[in-house]
C-alpha cells in the first residue's frame, strides 16, 4: 500500500512540472525603442523619446524591425523559458550566441538584456508597448 501511495505522489509531482515554453501573448504587439541603459554609465531616460520610429512588432511567431516605416529586418522567432525566472528569444531559428537573447516584460516595458541570464554592467535595451 505504501508503494502505491508513493507512486501516486511521485506521478502527481512529475505531472506538475512547469512548461518550458512561455506564453507569448504578452510579447505580441508593437514595441517602440526607449533607450539603452548600462550600469557602467548613468541612464538617461530622455535620450530616446516616443515617436522615434524604432519599432519591433511581434506576431505569434514572426517579428519585424522597422525604423520610420522602413523595414530593417524580419523573420521568425521562438521563445523558451530558461529557468524559473528567465526567458530567451531566438531570432530566425538561430541559437548561436548573437541571436539568443534573454528578455523580460514588466508591465508595458520589454527589456532585452543580453546573451546571459544576468549581465552585470551589461547594456539593456528597453521598449515600450504601443
Amino acid at each position: 500500500m505504501k508503494k502505491l501511495f508513493l507512486f501516486g505522489v511521485l506521478a502527481v509531482l512529475l505531472s506538475c512540472k512547469k512548461d518550458k515554453t512561455p506564453n507569448n501573448d504578452q510579447l505580441i504587439g508593437k514595441w517602440e525603442y526607449r533607450g539603452t541603459s548600462c550600469y557602467c554609465t548613468p541612464p538617461n531616460p530622455n535620450l530616446v523619446k516616443p515617436g522615434n520610429g524604432n519599432i519591433i512588432t511581434f506576431t505569434t511567431n514572426t517579428y519585424k524591425r522597422t525604423h520610420k516605416d522602413t523595414l530593417i529586418k524580419s523573420g521568425t522567432y521562438r521563445t523558451r523559458r530558461f529557468d524559473n525566472t528567465h526567458e530567451q528569444i531566438m531570432f530566425d531559428n538561430d541559437t548561436s550566441t548573437g541571436n539568443t537573447t534573454f528578455f523580460r516584460i514588466e508591465g508595458q516595458i520589454l527589456t532585452f538584456y543580453g546573451t546571459v541570464p544576468v549581465a552585470a554592467d551589461g547594456p539593456e535595451d528597453h521598449y515600450e508597448k504601443l
